[in-house]
């Protein structure tokens, strides 16, 4: 069966799964499929390669009955090769309809899809994983329902799909009222934000936030400061991505694409010598003329023998190399590009949009995070309204 064909398979099934959830049909499903797939998209932001590859075992299942989806390398006896059908079905699937959790190239990379080992109950205990103990057995229990004829997978995919459908449209509607909020707050000054952006940055697995944070306070900057007229301010990649721009998270270019000026961040780690280092050695031979290393740590440098060292490394580097590096903590930072931004409501609503465009393509910033930066904006206001 050709390409064509099989996300033509998934587009019906998906289509179907919107008509069940938009029509409100209580379409009857096994214990079995409900228990373990809701398992599996409740953990979909920290283990979205398991879905991806419960998608394609599934699809496999409906094109070749007579596979066992439990075998999904070809080197195993009477396997194929789920990768492949991934990379080229599912992955683009994904991206079409649910970009949030498409991964890169394939799901087939993590500790479990990519081991030589069927996904067989009887192998639970070989199969190495970050995912918790209950979430592989759910995985593996789909599996083995199917092959065992327990349960259908078409059924399973329609299911999936419909909590995928639920789960965004859920998320859709976090953010527009996030922006809606975002869009009638009315900021009075810069110690107001840095305090709400301090309160978000403290949350769990918030190492994104500050980044946007920075790239939004550029995004301000273009409009106004003579020294990026001309310049280019590239686009944020995934944070996690493998093809990140080649030197920090945030990134300027001249006119004819070659790098300016560079900004790298640290979340919770304080710089030392050896960051330092790294900067000159890949700074080296290129055209960047700074290079800002900044860090939400609240000790910002490792101890004050470090930030001594690093003062005078860089006076030295500055001397010889003409490269400008800037260590700092990253609230000093935003403090000082604060102050040529006119229109602070401006930098609120446009960190807000960065957020919620960035957590539609990546698991990186979660629901939780614009959540909670939906209440402190609801809490900013309110006490501004008094």
């Amino acid at each position: 069966m050709g390409l064509v064909c099989m996300i033509e398979i998934l587009e019906k099934l998906f289509i179907k799964a919107i008509d069940n959830v938009t029509s409100y049909k209580k379409s009857k499903y096994s214990e079995i499929i409900v228990l373990n797939i809701d398992i599996l998209v409740e953990n979909i932001d920290r283990n979205k390669s398991l879905v991806s590859a419960t998608v394609t075992s599934l699809l496999k299942k409906i094109i070749d009955p007579k596979q066992d989806i439990r075998l999904h390398r070809t080197d195993f006896e009477g396997g194929y090769s789920a990768r492949i059908l991934d990379t080229n079905v599912t992955t683009p699937f994904f991206k079409k309809h649910f970009p949030k959790y498409a991964n890169k190239e394939s799901g087939f990379l993590s500790m479990v899809t990519r081991a030589s080992i069927p996904w067989t109950l009887d192998n639970f205990e070989r199969i190495r994983t970050r995912a918790s103990q209950q979430l592989l057995n759910s995985f593996l229990t789909l599996f083995d329902a199917v092959e065992k004829d327990k349960i259908s997978a078409k059924k399973s995919l329609i299911y999936l799909f419909e909590k995928l459908y639920v789960l965004t449209q859920h998320q859709n509607l976090i953010f527009d009222k996030s922006l809606e909020t975002a869009d009638n707050i009315n900021i009075v000054n810069i110690k107001s934000i840095l305090t709400m952006l301090e309160r978000q940055f403290s949350m769990k697995m918030s190492s994104r936030l500050p980044v946007i944070a920075i790239y939004t306070i550029y995004q301000c900057l273009f409009k106004q400061i003579k020294r990026y007229k001309s310049k280019i301010l590239l686009p944020l990649n995934v944070h996690t991505s493998s093809d990140k721009h080649g030197f920090g998270d945030v990134e300027i270019r001249n006119e004819d694409n070659q790098p300016f000026e560079v900004i790298e961040i640290k979340h919770n780690i304080p710089l030392d010598r050896n960051m330092l280092f790294d900067i000159v050695k890949k700074s080296s031979d290129s055209s960047i003329e700074r290079y800002y290393l900044l860090t939400t740590a609240k000790n910002n440098f490792l101890s004050s023998e470090e930030e001594e060292y690093i003062e005078k490394f860089i006076l030295r580097i500055k001397k010889d190399k003409n490269l400008e590096i800037i260590a700092n903590g990253i609230f000093t930072s935003l403090k000082y590009y604060l102050r040529f931004i006119e229109n602070y409501d401006e930098f609120i609503l446009l960190y807000t949009k960065n957020m919620i465009d960035d957590s539609k393509i990546s698991t990186e910033i979660s629901e939780k995070h614009i959540l909670e930066w939906e209440k402190i904006l609801k809490e900013y206001k309110l006490g501004f309204d008094r």
